[in-house]
């Protein structure tokens, strides 16, 4: 079966996007949840999924890209998720 490139990368995103959603609710001060995840479980998810995602970016891209690509998307998305958090308690208070 041969996918292409494009889904290649698609697939690789939403791995990534995964793997980081799994660290950042794993974490004790995560805002999106009202506890957090079991911290074990979701360590070890978030990183297979990560793992997952530059498997999949390193069928279309060289290796050293694959990873700067894997880390630049969760550097991203750590940055986004509390704000994302801090943006839903401000909607949620407003009268």
């Amino acid at each position: 079966m041969n996918l292409s490139a494009a889904t290649l990368q698609f697939a690789a995103c939403i791995a990534i996007a995964t793997g980081a959603v799994s660290l950042y609710l794993g974490a004790p001060n995560q805002g999106w949840l009202s506890r957090a995840l079991p911290a074990w479980p979701s360590r070890v998810a978030g990183a297979a999924s990560l793992l997952l995602g530059a498997l999949l970016w390193r069928q279309t891209v060289e290796l050293s890209t694959a990873i700067f690509a894997t880390l630049a998307l969760t550097m991203l998305l750590f940055i986004a998720f509390p704000c994302l958090a801090a943006l839903r308690t401000v909607i949620g208070n407003a009268p």
